[in-house]
């Protein structure tokens, strides 16, 4: 969870920090972990001995010689957003940790959310920034697609924050430590609410309602009964709407004649 600066992130030193990581993420011995920016291995040397195995992945070639030294774990250099979770190890859900770098740190949620089906739980470090928007309320300012994807597909729990004097050399804001778990009962596959997610959010300031009649190629005959059965208000935009409301629009638009 401790990569180097020049790749996006800085490393974390505080011990007592990296030990209360390590408590909040609660390893047990039948845990397949995979650590996602292993650094040079301060946190994944404190989870290692713990469980069944840990996957470090790792982008940075000239920290991998200091992680192989570590035992019970297997070193994947290579970029986290070119693997495939579930060709790793089939057999068995993977928890995820890993401290994300703010430059990638959407895009890596995004493909995690994606490979949900590989993946039991997920403690994940973010910027503070990020983190509020992850966490931010139906219409508030930070309310975005991030938000909604997020709340939609997971119980998030959201964790500790980590002052930025933990980490050398120091970051311009705070960081969050937040917990995360995929609810079981959503209805609606990852792709196909994304993809009336960018579009809903593709213009902030416009009404959802002309958004998705521009993106969706829609009439007002198809949209405006399904928005009245709704009740929602012509002049809504995307950020007014709760993850459960766009999951109901979208099922309401699959069948919709």
């Amino acid at each position: 969870m401790v990569r180097a600066a020049r790749l996006g992130q800085n490393f974390l030193l505080d011990k007592n920090v990296i030990q209360k990581i390590a408590n909040y993420f609660s390893p047990k011995s039948e845990d397949v972990v995979l650590e996602i920016g292993a650094g040079r291995g301060a946190l994944t040397r404190i989870i290692a001995p713990q469980v069944a195995k840990l996957l470090a992945v790792e982008i940075d070639g000239a920290l991998i010689p200091e992680l192989q030294q570590i035992s019970n774990i297997e070193v994947i250099n290579n970029d986290f957003l070119e693997l495939d979770l579930g060709s790793i190890n089939p057999d068995k859900k993977i928890r995820i940790l890993g401290n994300l770098p703010y430059y990638i740190s959407t895009a890596i949620l995004t493909r995690l959310i994606h490979q949900k089906n590989w993946i039991e739980d997920m403690v994940l470090m973010y910027q503070e920034e990020v983190a509020q928007r992850i966490l931010a309320p139906t219409s508030g300012s930070e309310y975005s697609l991030l938000s909604v994807m997020s709340q939609y597909y997971c119980e998030i729990d959201k964790g500790f924050r980590v002052s930025k004097n933990c980490f050398k050399p120091m970051p311009e804001i705070e960081s969050r430590v937040m917990h995360f778990r995929f609810k079981p009962d959503v209805k609606i596959e990852v792709n196909d609410y994304v993809s009336v997610l960018q579009k809903a959010f593709s213009q902030r300031r416009k009404k959802l309602r002309n958004n998705l009649m521009r993106e969706l190629d829609l009439d007002a005959d198809r949209l405006d009964p399904i928005f009245k059965d709704m009740n929602i208000l012509e002049n809504v935009r995307a950020e007014n709407l709760t993850p459960i409301q766009f999951e109901e629009l979208i099922l309401r638009l699959a069948t919709a004649d």
